[in-house]
């Protein structure tokens, strides 16, 4: 799922604003009626119909992280529907304000203005708490175009390993992978072992000729383990909770190979370690190639775009959370 990213062209925006904001205010009437008289369900079913409208939209233009919130509200309005909200009064209210600040986000958006839906992160929590949902981090909402092409950075072998050979080094790897693991889990001060953990996602990618989604995975590791053992990045308990996933995906490579792990690619872990390669100070040529090529730059705004961005859903709409 692609969910923050820079829009170089509005037009598909521009051509479904206006249904967006009428979907938009047939929901909240729809949800005013039902407040009114709770006794008639059909109201709230046209709630969620008319979200249900919206959030295909949305997705259709990739706005995804605006689509996000639509989908909790519908979910909410399905909990409201079946009785299942202990909140009531307060499921009504997180819903409508979702509501009256999504136009509001959506006209900055149409505007120009950089798509940050970390935002919305507030809004899309209260509808998942009413819900009685965990909270979501604001990794939730980052989501780079995993499909980018590999540059040469991330090449492989020419042609592949026969499946026997390929697990045999893979295994052998992986033991090497755990021992490097192992040291760092209980020394983190030490900066030759995610160094060490570098030097043998390397040399698995090198085991593979055209797995892409295992060159991806080993090489995006590598560039994480490398700014750790710079000291760009911190070794977090979430770092290390990732690192312990590509262990358990390395086995995998393993038993299933690269056509296995083309086939089912390990996307979010994928995405998780982008996020912290995002966030690093690392200046390595690796992690810079890496930045470049998800174009990791424009996927986290600075704090000035934040604030500007808070602020459009808290404008001329507001007058309107009154209503329920």
């Amino acid at each position: 799922m692609k969910i923050m990213k820079l829009h170089d062209d509005f037009t598909t925006l521009n051509w479904v604003k206006g249904e967006l904001d009428d979907t938009l205010k047939q929901a909240r009437q729809a949800l005013e009626a039902y407040v009114e008289d709770p006794a008639d369900t059909s109201l709230m079913r046209f709630c969620a119909t008319y979200l249900h409208q919206a959030q295909g939209t949305l997705r259709m233009v990739e706005l995804y992280g605006a689509a996000m919130v639509i989908e909790e509200m519908e979910r909410l309005a399905e909990a409201l529907l079946a009785d299942a909200v202990p909140q009531r009064e307060e499921g009504y209210s997180v819903l409508m304000r979702g509501m009256v600040q999504l136009p509001d986000y959506l006209e900055r958006v149409q505007t120009g203005h950089k798509d940050i839906p970390i935002v919305l992160l507030p809004l899309l929590n209260d509808l998942r708490a009413c819900r009685g949902e965990k909270l979501l981090s604001d990794s939730a909402l980052f989501s780079p175009d995993l499909a980018a092409a590999l540059p040469a950075g991330a090449k492989g072998l020419p042609k592949p390993l026969p499946l026997k050979e390929l697990r045999s080094q893979a295994l052998r790897l992986r033991l090497a992978f755990q021992a490097a693991l192992l040291k760092w889990f209980r020394d983190s001060s030490q900066a030759q072992n995610p160094l060490r953990l570098r030097d043998v996602l390397d040399r698995l990618r090198t085991t593979v000729a055209s797995g892409e989604e295992a060159r991806r995975l080993f090489w995006i590791a590598a560039g994480v383990a490398e700014a750790v053992g710079e000291g760009a990045l911190d070794s977090s308990a979430s770092v290390k909770l990732l690192f312990g996933s590509v262990d358990r995906e390395i086995r995998r490579f393993a038993e299933v190979g690269e056509e296995g792990m083309n086939s089912s690619p390990p996307r979010e872990l994928v995405k998780g370690l982008l996020y912290y390669i995002a966030h690093s100070t690392s200046q390595s040529p690796r992690v810079e190639e890496i930045r470049q090529t998800y174009v990791l730059g424009s996927l986290l705004p600075t704090d000035q775009e934040v604030a500007h961005a808070k602020s459009s859903i808290s404008g001329h709409n507001r007058a309107l959370l009154d209503t329920v």
